[in-house]
């Protein structure tokens, strides 16, 4: 309405004035009636003195005399003390905003409404009660409650799942991860959001610059196996997998990610490599062992004959003397090789671990306490007897000893326990020192034939390769952990068969 449309209510006639205001009382009751949402007028001891048609609806009455006269403390708030705290509140400020709160309906069920309103005062100046709107939020909290609970079942699925799950955002920071990939990592979720994992966790940068760099560009990324070092420096093999989630444009806005820890696998499969490689080493050593017997026996054979025909004081005596010697070392080479790589099927008897145990370290006791090495041993008393090959094991058992002494050149403590796994129905044996340890990178390698350690170490690989070898032949299996500067912890799990 323009200056020169605009009439003055000092220039209206009283017809006109009249108009205008039954216009503004019709807009009023229009807005105050037809509104979505329940606007009232209440007193400040508990009545409602108007109210319109939607907050009547709201509240499952008729018509709004039935609401007017409701006692607001017994019969509108579901809880009477929760209209005494929003009295508090807003005589105290004035207003209100979205206050939320708990009424009950005319049937009995209770809906959740936001309140917002303020106060107003009599001609006295004294707080007569409070003017504002009601809007009814049931069905948002029922979509809130459900959604919450959709949550829960979600974490709840998350983190029952065995393998590791990680959400990040595009940046590649760590949002959420579920319990399983902490416990893969060995860190908290805290010490996992905040830590540069590409260079804390992984094992090998090239590894995880490859992983990253394929991952960020196919936006997709399945069975990538990598290394991670543990919180406790163990290392562990995992394999990852993972898609990038897009938005409408394109654009990466999160990656989800699977880790599996592949570790024991990754374990078998080296000793099953090990295992098909002793049996060709055993194969290939039996058969030179065959071929190389009979010359070797006579050359030793022609060289004691020929030993008499030259003087004692002659100076081919030595040479003579010093052929035969290498001929006879060679000869009981021979035998062990065949010895050692020889089927062991029927030779199996009933074994007292422990006893066998205890032997072996009698036989070491003295050489121990020249070194400064002590040995403890928790050797379980109801230990079932086995059958196995007694001579097998001891030989095992001793070049193990063995390899844990030449692993303590300063001395220190071998531990050894023994026990019974009745789930498993195996006899667990571990063999622990406090020495050098042993590298990440040659782990997997102990158990080779050809593996020796670089220049002043000493060589672990042969002894540790007839470990390998008696253990798979009775069916057991041998693992092994380490730290560098700690020490090495071997367990074998040797399964107990039926006696005879």
């Amino acid at each position: 309405m323009s200056d020169s449309e605009f009439t003055s209510v000092y220039d209206m006639s009283m017809e006109q004035l009249e108009r205008r205001l039954q216009e503004i009382e019709r807009n009023r009751i229009e807005f105050f009636d037809e509104a979505r949402d329940g606007f009232y007028i209440s007193t400040r001891e508990g009545q409602f003195m108007d109210c319109n048609n939607a907050l009547v609806r709201m509240l499952g009455y008729r018509i709004t005399e039935e609401v007017l006269s409701l006692d607001l403390n017994k019969d509108l708030w579901a809880n009477p003390d929760d209209r005494a705290v929003f009295q508090s509140i807003i005589e105290k400020w004035g207003s209100v905003l979205d206050y939320e709160a708990k009424f009950k309906r005319s049937d009995g069920e209770i809906i959740y409404v936001s309140l917002s309103a303020y106060v107003w005062r009599d001609s006295h100046g004294k707080i007569g009660g409070y003017r504002g709107f009601v809007v009814n939020r049931t069905e948002r909290k029922l979509l809130d409650d459900l959604l919450s609970a959709s949550e829960l079942k979600y974490k709840g699925l998350f983190n029952k799942i065995r393998e590791g799950v990680f959400i990040s955002d595009a940046a590649g920071r760590v949002v959420d991860c579920n319990q399983a990939l902490c416990d893969i990592i060995g860190r908290t979720r805290e010490e996992f959001y905040g830590m540069d994992y590409y260079k804390e966790l992984f094992a090998k940068t090239d590894n995880v610059a490859d992983f990253r760099r394929k991952f960020t560009k196919y936006g997709e990324i399945g069975d990538y196996e990598l290394q991670i070092v543990r919180k406790d420096g163990t290392v562990r093999d995992v394999s990852m997998s993972g898609y990038a989630t897009r938005n409408a444009a394109g654009e990466i806005v999160s990656y989800q990610g699977l880790v599996r820890d592949i570790t024991a696998a990754k374990r078998l499969g080296r000793q099953r490599v090990i295992a098909e490689r002793l049996s060709a080493t055993g194969e290939m050593a039996s058969h030179l062992a065959y071929e190389l017997t009979n010359p070797v026996y006579g050359i030793t054979d022609c060289l004691e004959r020929l030993k008499d025909v030259v003087p004692q004081a002659h100076d081919a005596r030595k040479y003579f003397e010093a052929a035969y010697c290498g001929c006879k070392r060679i000869a009981g080479i021979l035998i062990k090789m065949k010895d050692f790589f020889k089927p062991v099927d029927g030779l199996k008897s009933a074994v007292d671990i422990n006893k066998l145990l205890e032997e072996i370290l009698l036989s070491f006791e003295a050489q121990f306490r020249d070194l400064n090495i002590r040995i403890s041993t928790d050797l379980a008393p109801d230990l079932p007897h086995m059958m196995a090959v007694g001579s097998r094991l001891r030989q095992a058992f001793i070049n193990m000893i063995l390899n844990a002494d030449q692993a303590m050149p300063n001395g220190g403590e071998l531990r050894i326990a023994s026990r019974f796994d009745q789930e498993k129905n195996c006899i667990i044996l571990t063999v622990e020192d406090t020495g050098v340890g042993i590298p990440p990178q040659n782990l997997e390698k102990i158990f080779d034939v050809s593996f020796t350690r670089k220049e002043n170490e000493t060589s672990i690989g042969l002894g540790l390769s007839i470990c390998f070898a008696v253990i798979r032949e009775h069916e057991g299996r041998i693992d092994v952990t380490s730290k560098v500067g700690k020490g090495t912890v071997f367990q074998i799990c040797l399964p107990v068969q039926s006696l005879p």
